[in-house]
């Protein structure tokens, strides 16, 4: 039987559960507080149990529009460079598991989801909409969710509501404690992108490198086709603003003073990165059930 859903959040996570419910043959409609389906951030690493349900998704060929397909995953010391260890993706992964291993940039990946959600879903996508109370009732199995547009406010009721607005949730708020907020990590990312075009060879890579260091982790690995290469560190650093306020603008300078020296292979790719964003990082407590 066919029900009536809400999602709240039309990131990643709201629009690939509304195309799978869509495909299931309900009714779901999405609710986002942004003026628009956008999406914050850099690259993302999709492992094959992701890439596998994309695929049931029927996205594979969008997928590999927007996708690099790193050939190899290597682990290097961030001071001397020399190589650690290293596993085969690719070919190897596409065998052992029956879905590839891809890397793409998170705006893209949303945007082939909402572009596939308005295609074949079967509800209403809502931006500049605010979820401001929610209501459960057990006599009739439903629930009401009030949004508010600037000072218009409607009622949406439905069978279920499934939360996906991401960390400064405002379900989770409602329906677990109004005081309940995310924690800091006490580490901050700091992501950057670069045309690999504008790379000397030595620097353009077609697979993931990782680097380890006392006091950083860094990664980099292809995006967008493997036409750009996506770079982040990652130190122990907190942000002196405000915590909602956590994608800012950064320095090189600002991330050597969290990750201390590092060796001239990987600072030679920091270097070439045009622009950095910083991320301080927040995480929250398990839930109890």
């Amino acid at each position: 039987m066919a029900a009536h859903l809400l999602v709240v959040g039309g990131g990643i996570g709201g629009l690939a559960s509304a195309l799978a419910l869509s495909q299931r043959g309900h009714r779901v409609d999405v609710f986002e507080q942004a003026p628009a389906f956008t999406e914050v951030g850099a690259g993302i690493q999709l492992g094959p149990n992701v890439t596998r349900r994309l695929h049931d998704l029927q996205l594979a060929m969008p997928l590999a529009a927007i996708a690099g397909e790193p050939q190899a995953l290597v682990v290097r010391d961030a001071g001397s460079n020399a190589e650690l260890a290293r596993m085969p993706l690719a070919n190897d992964f596409r065998t052992r598991y029956g879905a590839p291993y891809l890397c793409v940039h998170r705006a893209d990946l949303q945007a082939v989801l909402l572009e596939a959600v308005r295609a074949r879903g079967r509800g209403l996508l809502s931006t500049d909409a605010r979820i401001t109370q929610i209501e459960t009732s057990d006599d009739l199995a439903c629930v009401t969710a009030t949004a508010m547009r600037g000072s218009e406010m409607w009622a949406c009721e439905g069978d279920a509501l499934i939360g996906a607005d991401g960390l400064w949730s405002a379900v989770r708020r409602k329906i677990v404690d109004p005081d309940d907020a995310p924690r800091s990590t006490g580490h901050t990312a700091w992501r950057g992108l670069v045309a690999q075009a504008t790379l000397p060879a030595s620097l353009r890579r077609d697979r993931v490198d990782v680097w380890l260091g006392p006091r950083l982790h860094a990664v980099a690995y292809p995006v967008r086709g493997g036409e750009w290469l996506n770079v982040v560190v990652i130190a122990e650093a907190t942000s002196s603003g405000e915590a909602r306020d956590w994608d800012q603008m950064a320095t090189l300078g600002a991330m050597a003073q969290a990750t201390g020296q590092v060796g001239s292979a990987l600072q030679s790719l920091l270097d070439a990165v045009p622009g950095w964003r910083a991320w301080s990082l927040f995480d929250r407590p398990p839930l109890a059930s």
